[in-house]
C-alpha cells in the first residue's frame, strides 16, 4: 500500500512523504521524525516516534485500514494543533 502523509502544526506544513508499506517491518525517515510500518492482515501498522525539537510529540501509533482513500484523510492529535493527514493507494 502506498501512502502519502503529511504532519501540520494547524495550518503549517511540518513534514510530508511517501511510504511504500509491505509485509516486512520498514523503518523510514522524514526531515521532522522516524516512521516504522508493516502491513498486517487488515491493517497496516504504522508508527511516527523521534520527533525533532520543537514539536511536542513523542510516539504516535495508527491502525491504517487496508483501502483506497477517495480524498485526503486526516487525524487531529489531542495535543496542541498536530494533524496527520493522509492518502493512502493500493496501486504500490
Amino acid at each position: 500500500m502506498r501512502v502519502d502523509l503529511v504532519l501540520f502544526d494547524g495550518a503549517i506544513l511540518l513534514d510530508r512523504g511517501v511510504l511504500l508499506i509491505g509485509p516486512s517491518e520498514t523503518i523510514d525517515s522524514f526531515s521532522c521524525f522516524r516512521i516504522t510500518h508493516r502491513l498486517g492482515t487488515d491493517a497496516a501498522d504504522v508508527v511516527l516516534s523521534d520527533f525533532v525539537s520543537p514539536i511536542r510529540l513523542t510516539n504516535v501509533k495508527l491502525d491504517m485500514p487496508i483501502h483506497e482513500s477517495s480524498d485526503w484523510e486526516s487525524i487531529k492529535l489531542n495535543f496542541d494543533n498536530y494533524i496527520i493527514a493522509f492518502w493512502c493507494r493500493l496501486d504500490a
